[in-house]
């Protein structure tokens, strides 16, 4: 498959700042692929190694190892400037002493474009964005999801190829987050850019992504779509880290091409789906994965686990619990609490999985 941002084999080394004699492999030996039009994320806590790939991407950081196509074309000697990208900082960058309109055509100016060539575009851009009001303010004049959307117009009315954005949503609160990413997916979907979106926020990139690209101390450990990466995670950390996960230990009773049966310690026996190409054998130790939403309260006889109750948080539009069980500590997650009668603190309960909450990884 012809990628149109393809990464072979990067890798950007670093002097450490404890030693000068030693260094640190920020990016090590990584390589993947965008499609024309996707919208991939780069994820991982920090010191993963995202923000530093994406500036490799970007030309604002020269690789150690390994090689950088756009369109075909090697860029690796590229400066920034003339690279078919444009990038979006987490700090907007914004010109305080320049009008929204002003900071906006900066990057035309500087192409020595025509007047009314600049005019026609930045005014197109703005409308996209939604500021077509707002031109002649400054930054200062501006709200923080405002000022996010003038960033993301000058880097978009330069029509790059590749749009790079590093954790643009991050100086915004909660509320206003969630609805520019909402603003931004629409806004990604109708221009079709091919993107690459570095966060730590799991919530942003299922959201956001076509592709997620989940990284741990410089290296890749999964690719994949939103949903499949939830739904199979390739090992401990990344179920962990995609969302909430409860883990118990078990063993492969049966295996199928796409499913297999799993049996707890407590000798219960649950059945799980498999990604095609697995590697699971009959007896093999394994980590049961199962997510606090696909848990429901059941009567002891009915349980695959049971225990009883020992916290619980209710929020109106969803209830959340911790129940000590003789396999440890489970949360549980309630989308529906109205519609449920539901247990109370030191409370005996069982505890029942849904097949589509349940998924198995390696034994670490």
């Amino acid at each position: 498959m012809a990628y149109y941002v393809e990464v072979r084999n990067l890798v950007k080394v670093f002097k450490s700042h404890a030693s000068r004699s030693s260094t640190v492999r920020a990016v090590d030996g990584i390589s993947f692929g965008v499609r024309e039009g996707e919208l991939i994320t780069l994820l991982g806590p920090s010191g993963c190694g995202k923000t530093t790939t994406l500036r490799l991407v970007g030309g604002f950081e020269i690789p150690t190892e390994g090689d950088i196509f756009i369109d075909g074309v090697r860029v690796n000697d590229q400066p920034p400037n003339a690279r078919p990208t444009s990038m979006v900082f987490q700090s907007y960058a914004l010109f305080p002493h320049m009008t929204v309109f002003e900071n906006i055509a900066y990057g035309l100016k500087n192409k020595r474009l025509p007047s009314d060539e600049i005019k026609t575009k930045v005014l197109e851009t703005l409308e996209i964005v939604g500021l077509q009001e707002l031109e002649k303010r400054y930054p200062g004049q501006l709200s923080g999801g405002q000022q996010q959307r003038v960033a993301l117009a000058r880097a978009i009315v330069m029509e790059p190829k590749v749009l790079l954005l590093d954790e643009p949503l991050s100086n915004l609160d909660a509320k206003l987050r969630e609805q520019m990413r909402v603003e931004l997916k629409k806004l990604q979907t109708r221009l079709r850019i091919t993107s690459i979106y570095v966060t730590h926020d799991q919530l942003e990139a299922m959201t956001l992504s076509d592709r997620v690209v989940v990284m741990k101390d410089g290296k890749i450990v999964q690719i994949d779509s939103p949903e499949r990466i939830y739904r199979f995670p390739t090992n401990k950390f990344v179920a962990g880290f995609i969302g909430k996960a409860n883990f118990l230990k078990g063993k492969i009773g049966k295996v199928w091409e796409e499913s297999c049966e799993l049996v707890m310690t407590n000798g219960m026996k649950l059945e799980a789906d498999l990604p095609k190409g697995h590697n699971f054998e009959v007896g093999e130790e394994v980590l049961i994965v199962v997510r606090p939403e696909g848990i429901s309260f059941c009567e002891s006889s009915q349980a695959h686990i049971v225990g009883h109750v020992i916290s619980r948080i209710y929020t109106g539009g969803a209830a959340s619990f911790e129940v000590e069980t003789d396999q440890g500590v489970m949360t549980v997650e309630v989308t529906n609490p109205l519609a449920l009668a539901l247990p109370s603190i030191d409370e005996n309960v069982g505890l029942s999985f849904s097949r589509t909450a349940v998924a198995v990884v390696k034994a670490e």
